[in-house]
């Protein structure tokens, strides 16, 4: 097999190359740590349409991390519907920004204060035995039978 001075030429031209590739071994390691990654991505989600999928699912979930939210992250982050969460911020139970050329933004910090407003609290241990006294005072007055507390 015989060379030509072009061939010749071309090998020597990419042979020179190989001292620069030589001093970026660590970059090259590192690209292909990176592609490693994705195939074991790939291997887990059997496709990349599957990756794609779950990375926008992950994209969306991103407005937990936010401190000001649109009225549709808002409404993500509180699992609410859009509706539902334009009318509050209509009545005013929220308090909320409106920046120019945007929507209603809102605080995330506003939203779990509002949420909190709703909790109900677990009965303590006393108010269930209050409880059972009540009814147990109800079900005595139904029947008829005097209660003992009262004599």
């Amino acid at each position: 097999m015989e060379f030509s001075k072009t061939d010749i030429l071309r090998l020597i031209e990419r042979a020179s190359a190989i001292p620069e590739l030589l001093s970026r071994r660590d970059e090259i390691e590192n690209l292909v740590e990176r592609f490693k990654e994705v195939e074991d991505y790939l291997e887990r989600f059997q496709s990349l349409e599957e990756l794609i999928t779950h990375l926008k699912w992950l994209e969306d979930q991103l407005y937990i991390c936010k401190t000001y939210m649109s009225t549709e992250d808002a409404s993500k982050y509180l699992s609410l519907s859009v509706y539902t969460m334009r009318e509050i911020i209509k009545r005013r139970e929220i308090p909320y920004y409106t920046p120019p050329g945007k929507g209603y933004c809102l605080l995330k910090d506003d939203l779990d204060a509002w949420m909190e407003t709703f909790r109900v609290e677990k009965p303590s241990d006393v108010d269930q035995a209050e409880e059972r006294d009540r009814r147990a005072d109800e079900t005595a007055h139904s029947k008829g039978w005097k209660n003992e507390k009262q004599g």
